[in-house]
This record gives structure tokens, C-alpha cells and sequence, in this order.
């Protein structure tokens, strides 16, 4: 038997109460969320984005890189003239200064336990700006962490990422940085392609970057890295996913996904206005969060569960009787297309009325099942619809609570 996770995300539009750009943001599970941007403003939420709070700024200056440790700790860093961390552990009411440089960004802080973390910046004086903490950010020390300056290159805000004891950031040239042993050694990693804005690892060996129009691809931990041909021309500004799923963004309107592996993309998402800036899966959970430069924010609604249960090609469409039926609250739908298609299966109440997208996009030719939770549905006779390549069936299925 198969068995390969699939997901798929509904994305709503999120209410922030800014319209200037947001640059960053950190979900620390499927309730808690940071955001920081322009004019020092940051963001949080821990309602799962039902509300967003501006809190107290540190400063007024842009904020180009946030990281939250919690619903009440976070780490931000901000870069006029000179450069700054600040830090709360009070849900943004106060902030304090942990650190500060004369010169170099700070582009970016990863936090790999509540009390161990890691930050890189631009160049100073011939060498990358490395500091790891090991008081939850209080203080930050570069003793042992060192990799020379290569020509003029720098880094980009957000273009750190960690797995385990493994990190990889971005340049402005066609070297990622990796580190498996938590920075205490580094090798540099060639790309096809100069401007690594974004860097995301589903995997130790699977692993994604963007440029400024392309992505590569590696399944050997960055060793080396291949070109792949994804839509859109734009800046890609931020990449996330889980499994063999995939999303990311440019600076333009659209969320991008792909099922597999980043063979094929698909459209997921057009916001009404903006460009993307970042993306993000939270570390704990499914949800995914994006923001953009007009203060937008837009949010997925979570995960759905779809599972290959065979390797064999169909030869023709069905859509099953969903099991166990009745249900309370959750329940399997197993479907077949022969042909790889665009997959739309929805559930709809008594009148007809479209109570929940279950799965909407590409798959691949087999026979699989679907998971599907109601837990936000009242009880009631639904129907479910399976709409793919010209096939639609529709079957009906009892709620009970």
C-alpha cells in the first residue's frame, strides 16, 4: 500500500488594521502568530488570526525580521543606520534592547529552543555577522562562528532556516550557507543562480531557494542544487511547506502549491490587493500565514488530509460512500480518477449551500481518501460532490453530534 501525505489550505483574508507594508512574519503554532513591519509596528495573534493586536513598538524604525518563542515571547530586529534586536516576554507590552550594532543588518533570528537561538546578518569587517544565544536572547555571542566575507555579498531578511542541528541562509550571490553541527562549522552550497531571498527545508535533504525569478531544488541537504521552471516572473519572497507540499510566494498577489515535491505548480490563491512579502507554516500545527505590502494578511484554514491507498492506476472515476456513516465529527471519503486532474470536493447542507471545501487541486492518477472533520458543522443531512476531469458525482452523508 501507498501511503503518501497530501495536504491542501483554504486561505481567508485576515483583518490587521494596517495598510503599510508587513516584512515578516513567525507562527509559533495554529494559535499564535508574530508579524513585524514598517514604522517598528508589530503584530500578534492568539486566536488563530481571528484577531490581530498591534502592540507596543520597540521602535520606529522598519522591522525587517521577526521570530516568535511563544504567545508571549518574541525576538525582532530592525536595521537603519545601525542595527537592532529587541525582545519581549510580555506579549509586546515592553520591549528591551538585547542588541545592537554600528553597522551590517541583521536579516534574520531563529530561535531552536526557548533558551537556544541563532541570528545572521550582513557582512562587517570582512566577516558574516553570526551570534547565538543561549539565555533566550538576552545576550548574543559570536565566539567560534565565522565564515569570511566572499566579495560584496550579503544577506536578505527572512532567509534563515533551521531543521534539528542543520542551517542554511541566503546571499546575494549563488552561495547558500549550511551548517549541520548548530554553526560551529559552515560549508557554502552553490546555487544555479545569484539572490537567495528565500530558503525552506521540508526535510534534511529536501529543500527549496528562490531568486529573483527561479527556484532550486536539492534532495541531498543543499550538496547540490538543480533549476526548476515555477510560475510567475516576480521576486520570490518566501517559501514554506510540510511533506511533499509545497507553497510560496513573489512580490505579486498569488500563493503558489505543489503536490509534489515542486515537479508542478498550481495557483492556490490570489489576494484582492498587495504583493507578498513572507510565508509561513507554524512550527506547531498546519496553519499557514502571508502578509503583504499593503498591511494585508492572509490566512490558511487549516490542513486537509488526503492519502494515495493504492499505487494502481483506475480506470475510471467513483466517488465512494463516505465511512463511517452517520459521523461524529470526523469521516473518510474514497475517490478514483484515471486521469491526473484538478480535484474539487466539496460538501454541501440540506439547501444546497456550500458548508466546506474538503479538497480543491491537482493530483496525480490514483485512488485515494480523503479526511474530512466537521467538527464546525451542525448535525444534519450534507451532501458531498467529487468534481474532476468532467466526472461529478454526488453521494449524501448524516451528521450526528
Amino acid at each position: 500500500m501507498l501511503i503518501i501525505s497530501i495536504t491542501n489550505s483554504q486561505w481567508a483574508e485576515q483583518t490587521s488594521g494596517q495598510t503599510t507594508v508587513l516584512y515578516s512574519v513567525s507562527g509559533v503554532d495554529d494559535n499564535n502568530a508574530w508579524i513585524c513591519g514598517a514604522g517598528g509596528k508589530v503584530l500578534r495573534t492568539t486566536d488563530g488570526g481571528t484577531t490581530w493586536t498591534l502592540v507596543t513598538n520597540p521602535t520606529t524604525s522598519p522591522l525587517y525580521n521577526i521570530f516568535g518563542v511563544d504567545a508571549n515571547t518574541a525576538l525582532t530586529t530592525s536595521s537603519p543606520a545601525a542595527t537592532f534586536v529587541y525582545r519581549t516576554t510580555n506579549g509586546g507590552t515592553n520591549w528591551t534592547q538585547v542588541f545592537t550594532q554600528a553597522a551590517g543588518f541583521i536579516d534574520a533570528i531563529w530561535m531552536t529552543t526557548p533558551l537556544n537561538g541563532f541570528m545572521y546578518g550582513d557582512p562587517v569587517g570582512g566577516r558574516w555577522s553570526l551570534w547565538k544565544t543561549t539565555n533566550g536572547g538576552i545576550n548574543w555571542d559570536s565566539t567560534g562562528l565565522y565564515i569570511a566575507q566572499v566579495g560584496g555579498e550579503a544577506g536578505w531578511n527572512n532567509a534563515l532556516f533551521n531543521l534539528g542541528t542543520s542551517f542554511w541562509f541566503g546571499t546575494s550571490t549563488v552561495r547558500i550557507y549550511n551548517s549541520i553541527n548548530n554553526g560551529v562549522t559552515w560549508t557554502a552550497q552553490t546555487t544555479p543562480a545569484a539572490n537567495q531571498y528565500a530558503v525552506w527545508f521540508n526535510t534534511p535533504l529536501t529543500g527549496l531557494a528562490g531568486d529573483d525569478a527561479n527556484m532550486f531544488s536539492t534532495v541531498n541537504g543543499g550538496t547540490t542544487w538543480t533549476s526548476t521552471s515555477p510560475p510567475g516572473t516576480s521576486n520570490v519572497s518566501g517559501i514554506t511547506g510540510v511533506g511533499v507540499i509545497w507553497w510560496f510566494t513573489r512580490q505579486s498577489t498569488i500563493i503558489y502549491r505543489s503536490n509534489d515535491n515542486g515537479a508542478t505548480w498550481v495557483t492556490e490563491y490570489t489576494a484582492p490587493a498587495g504583493n507578498f512579502f513572507h510565508i509561513i507554516k507554524a512550527r506547531t500545527g498546519n496553519r499557514i500565514w502571508a502578509v503583504r505590502s499593503n498591511g494585508g494578511i492572509s490566512k490558511s484554514d487549516g490542513v486537509i488530509g488526503i492519502t494515495p491507498i493504492s499505487g494502481e492506476v483506475p480506470t475510471a472515476y467513483s466517488l465512494s460512500q463516505n465511512y463511517p456513516n452517520p459521523f461524529n465529527p470526523s469521516t473518510k471519503i474514497d475517490f478514483a480518477i484515471p486521469k491526473s486532474s484538478n480535484v474539487v470536493l466539496k460538501a454541501y447542507n440540506i439547501l444546497g449551500e456550500e458548508a466546506a471545501v474538503i479538497y480543491s487541486g491537482y493530483l496525480a492518477a490514483g485512488k485515494y481518501s480523503a479526511d474530512f472533520n466537521a467538527n464546525n458543522l451542525a448535525s444534519g443531512i450534507y451532501f458531498y460532490t467529487l468534481n474532476a476531469g468532467g466526472f461529478t458525482e454526488t453521494k449524501k452523508m448524516s451528521l450526528i453530534k
